[in-house]
């Protein structure tokens, strides 16, 4: 499923988001090695902010994997919490395929108990 923010609000997609960020989230979204983690993938698009992030309801909350705006940036996992956001982590990928990205926030997810 996919989400657009625009103006302050929510609306499900109906086109389909033709960014360098859009493609690469959706790539990864169908690489993610558990099928639990397809089921409850989201991808966002938010256009007020200019990003695009992957989100995922944990048993802790929303955490949002949230896309670099360019090539040789990190990827941010963020919490977002009653308190609100919060970075958990980051990694780099500017030599990861898409499979070894997906691998990677299969396992911080597992790893950290958050699914």
């Amino acid at each position: 499923m996919e989400i657009v923010i625009s103006g302050g609000k929510v609306a499900l997609s109906s086109d389909e988001i033709k960014t360098p960020q859009a493609a690469k989230a959706r790539q990864i979204a169908n690489f993610l090695p558990r099928p639990e983690l397809l089921w409850d993938a989201v991808i966002v698009h938010n256009q007020d902010d200019n990003t695009t992030s992957i989100r995922f309801d944990t048993m802790a909350g929303p955490i949002r994997i949230l896309l670099p705006v360019a090539q040789g940036f990190e990827f941010h996992i963020i919490h977002d919490s009653e308190t609100g956001p919060r970075i958990l982590g980051t990694f780099r990928s500017a030599k990861l395929s898409v499979r070894a990205v997906a691998f990677r926030i299969s396992e911080f997810l597992r790893t950290h108990g958050l699914k």
